[in-house]
């Protein structure tokens, strides 16, 4: 056989193996674009990653990390939160109320100026 025939002898095997470069293109277009409308749809079903990783560490740990309530709660502790800010709150009125009265009256100043020495003195020798 000689070359000639070889080239016109294509199988289709041979063409599935060597697509056209085009057409890989269009294809790799294709997926591509596939893979981002799948990635763009959001995933409702999400695994809740910390909580796992938190019961693993306690387990791990014995009860050492994460062994709290604060921690391994699903919703955070909103009455608690604002239960600490309004008793600080009234910790910080209360110590108003006590350090007001002995502040007392402010004291008058008198702001005389003071000497300005314009040229300075001659070293002093010793």
């Amino acid at each position: 056989m000689s070359k000639s025939d070889d080239s016109d002898a294509k199988s289709p095997a041979a063409d599935a193996a060597n697509p056209d470069p085009a057409e890989a293109e269009r294809v790799s277009d294709a997926e591509l674009r596939g893979l981002l409308r799948g990635a763009l749809v959001s995933d409702e079903s999400a695994p809740d990653v910390l909580r796992g990783v938190q019961q693993k560490l306690r387990q791990r740990s014995h009860g050492k990390f994460y062994d709290d309530v604060w921690s391994t709660a699903e919703h955070p502790p909103v009455y608690t939160y604002l239960l600490t800010s309004a008793l600080m709150l009234a910790v910080i009125f209360a110590i108003y109320a006590v350090l007001i009265p002995t502040a007392g009256e402010p004291l008058p100043v008198t702001n005389e100026p003071a000497p300005v020495q314009i040229i300075s003195p001659s070293p002093s020798r010793e």
